[in-house]
């Protein structure tokens, strides 16, 4: 066996081992302060939403909980938490049928319901990003390839963030990954089949209703809406038509729009000029956002569907992957609530982007724009809510937070010139591989440096958890929810 042969085995072992260290890790939260309660994470608000269809009731009913006063030295950790005043927890905000698809959880315990949505959601985001993989580049797809991937995935942050929370991104990437593969081959009803009820899960998928106009795929247009009323009406049927009335009272309490996390134009212009939430703005100018909101979302909705506009002097098959990614993209930014978590969807574009590369076009720079995307996107950032936004802090949370705003614009800015600058018009007779000179262990370094942030912000999160879970779960003490 040559020096070379045993190398590979030993970083695959290496690899191997990483990647089960990050799938505890992951695990360790649910585990440990997210069993305490269903205010410890957004699944909780999910699962007390099927708690109450099983039950029969509105499941868009209000949690209220107590924020409880914490020991402040030592000597006190044995007394008991003193309760403040009662506060209602922000709501559900995923659709009717999002619940109806998703209540058999409800028949489990909470703690069990929660691994159990966990590891859900780890097999769904690992079999989109491997599915797309293959479906890019199925030569030299192989299983050090799937373990770098998996690795990858399990690394940057706002999976690990994803899986924290509870939140769904993991879910919806094969959905929108078996979507894409399926307009790529021409299978039209399928995508729309798929983005249908990926978009009935999560409303800000909507957006792909203009894909299908602008490219003028009228059966796609018109299947993507049917599935969207079959989904409505199912969960109508099941749930009762009031519950649509009570979403959407329930979309209309939103007060966190500000936070750190949500990094769409609403956010960040919240942030920046302030608006009817709490937060202290960086430059605070009172009702300007109602204006500049509307004006750029609508500016940058025009310019996408210009980006759509059918181009035949670019390849059929680059000109939909770049009109899928952009789609991904403007989603994020469109959405008043476009909160990093969501992140992890973006490696459908950057694997899409990569390959772009292997076929020559900006070997070099393309996978240096995008591994720093990744990077910028991997420095982990804290949650605080709008309220929590105030003068001593609010310009390193705004700057914190830009930096994912920035991806966002980097990846927008990165798509418009290669839809517009030409470069991709012809088939590159080169196909050169991006660094494929370069030795592979320097390689291997700067992939670490680029997940290094997010190892950080992984291990101190876990450690904190580890040594602190008790304590953490007297903070808040559930109350009741109203009928």
């Amino acid at each position: 066996m040559s020096f070379k042969a045993i190398y590979h085995s030993f970083l695959f072992f290496c690899g191997v081992i990483l990647l089960v260290v990050l799938l505890i890790l992951n695990f360790i939260y649910p585990l440990t302060l997210g069993k305490t309660n269903i205010l410890y994470s957004d699944f909780g608000k999910f699962y007390h939403s099927q708690q109450l269809f099983i039950q029969g009731k509105n499941i868009y009913a209000p949690v209220y909980f107590v924020k409880n006063k914490q020991p402040t030295s030592i000597q006190s950790t044995q007394t008991k938490p003193v309760a403040s005043k009662i506060a209602k927890l922000s709501g559900n905000l995923n659709p009717p049928f999002f619940t109806l698809v998703s209540f058999p959880l409800a028949y489990l315990s909470y703690p069990h319901a929660l691994v159990v949505w966990t590891l859900i959601s780890m097999i769904g985001g690992a079999l989109g990003i491997l599915l797309l993989q293959k479906k890019q580049d199925p030569k030299n797809f192989s299983v050090a390839c799937a373990l770098l991937l998996l690795i990858a995935l399990f690394s940057y942050f706002p999976s690990f963030v994803s899986l924290q929370f509870g939140q769904v991104s993991l879910l919806l990437i094969p959905l929108l990954v078996y979507g894409g593969s399926a307009a790529r081959d021409e299978k039209v009803i399928c995508a729309a089949i798929f983005l249908g009820i990926a978009t009935s899960l999560k409303p800000f998928i909507g957006l792909f209703l203009f894909y299908f106009l602008m490219r003028k795929e009228w059966r796609g247009l018109c299947v993507f809406l049917l599935t969207l009323l079959s989904c409505a009406l199912i969960a109508a049927i099941f749930l009762g038509f009031e519950s649509y009335v009570a979403y959407y009272h329930a979309c209309q309490q939103i007060t966190w729009a500000a936070s750190s996390w949500n990094v769409s134009f609403y956010g960040f212009l919240l942030r920046l000029f302030g608006g009817i939430e709490n937060n202290t703005a960086l430059l605070p100018i009172p009702g300007l956002i109602t204006i500049l909101y509307p004006t750029v979302a609508g500016l940058f909705f025009l310019a996408i569907l210009k980006f759509l506009r059918p181009a035949p002097s670019i390849p059929t098959d680059r000109k939909q992957d770049l009109d899928f990614c952009i789609m991904i993209v403007g989603m994020l930014l469109l959405s008043p609530l476009g909160w990093l978590y969501y992140f992890p969807l973006l490696g459908i574009p950057i694997l899409i982007l990569w390959k772009f590369a292997n076929k020559g076009i900006y070997p070099i720079a393309l996978p240096l724009f995008l591994m720093t995307c990744l990077f910028l996107s991997n420095i982990p950032i804290s949650l605080y809510n709008s309220d929590l936004i105030q003068g001593k802090n609010v310009v390193r949370i705004f700057f914190g937070s830009s930096l994912y705003f920035l991806v966002l614009i980097g990846l927008t800015n990165l798509l418009f010139w290669l839809r517009f600058s030409g470069k991709i018009n012809k088939n590159s007779s080169t196909k050169r591989k991006p660094f494929e000179k370069t030795p592979s262990s320097l390689l291997l370094l700067v992939g670490i440096m680029v997940f290094l942030p997010a190892y950080q912000g992984i291990g101190k999160a876990t450690h904190h958890w580890m040594l602190h879970s008790k304590q953490d779960s007297q903070q808040y003490a559930l109350v009741a929810h109203q009928d």
